[in-house]
């Protein structure tokens, strides 16, 4: 057991030590993505009728998200190793279950995304100022979902990761699965908007995990009030990380006729 969870560990490590070259890059990516969409939330879209506090609002939504396309990268370079030196055959060899091999793909991925994100509050509060205020604020809470959300991110890269065929199929995954879960998931509008416009969307939508991580950073954030049960948002996501890790590790091992 000491010497699994040794192993475990050091391949954490060694994942870390090579994504933090590129650690700059991926914050000043992600802080211009925020900061532009901030700015035209807050200052623009007002002018064509939008909420002056909507620049809030999204400041979560930001947070939220952002590591759906961290670790969506992320899924590219296992992909490519796939397809080149197979760095993962050396991994399946190693002293370790090979279930536990996929689990450190996707905790590491969930490490590298949350850890670009968490600059996301302090550059939205520089930009909005007092637009963005902390009183609602739970920080346990925030923690809490932060740390489900990027979970739920990093254990999901295995599924996508296991339905990509090659690196020319990367386009469709995009398309077909992570962009529309994204655009329907409530980024751009809480979930009760949807219901009383439409309500069978919107009871569908129930069953899009990246609902719940909107909803449950909004409710941490900004306040329970408009956003689903902070509660209900934390268990819908721990229950969709279970999900996605058994059926993601299930398919990856299919993928590499693993034993």
């Amino acid at each position: 057991m000491y010497l699994m969870l040794q192993t475990f560990g050091a391949l954490i490590m060694r994942d870390l030590a090579v994504f933090l070259p590129t650690y700059k890059d991926r914050i000043i990516n992600s802080i211009i993505w925020a900061i532009l969409t901030l700015l035209v939330f807050q200052y623009i879209m007002p002018s064509l009728g939008m909420s002056d506090n909507f620049g809030a609002f999204m400041a979560a939504s930001n947070a939220a998200s952002w590591g759906f396309f961290e670790v969506t990268e992320n899924v590219s370079w296992f992909v490519a190793d796939l397809e080149g030196d197979r760095a993962i055959s050396y991994y399946l060899t190693l002293p370790i279950p090979q279930w536990l091999v996929f689990f450190r793909i996707g905790i590491t991925n969930a490490i590298q995304a949350l850890l670009v994100t968490i600059f996301f509050i302090p550059a939205a509060k520089i930009i909005l100022g007092t637009a963005l205020s902390f009183e609602n604020t739970s920080w346990a809470k925030l923690a809490i979902i932060m740390i489900l959300v990027h979970l739920f991110y990093g254990l999901f890269s295995l599924y996508l990761a296991s339905k990509t065929k090659d690196m020319r199929n990367i386009s469709n995954i995009w398309m077909r699965i992570v962009f529309p879960l994204w655009f329907i998931g409530c980024y751009q509008f809480p979930w009760s908007v949807l219901r009383d416009m439409a309500p069978t969307v919107a009871r569908i939508n129930l069953l899009n995990p990246i609902m719940y991580c909107m909803e449950g950073t909004r409710s941490a954030l900004l306040g329970p009030e408009g956003s689903i049960s902070f509660w209900w948002c934390a268990g819908a996501l721990a229950l969709f990380c279970i999900a996605s890790g058994y059926i993601g590790i299930k398919k990856m091992k299919q993928r590499l006729d693993c034993i």
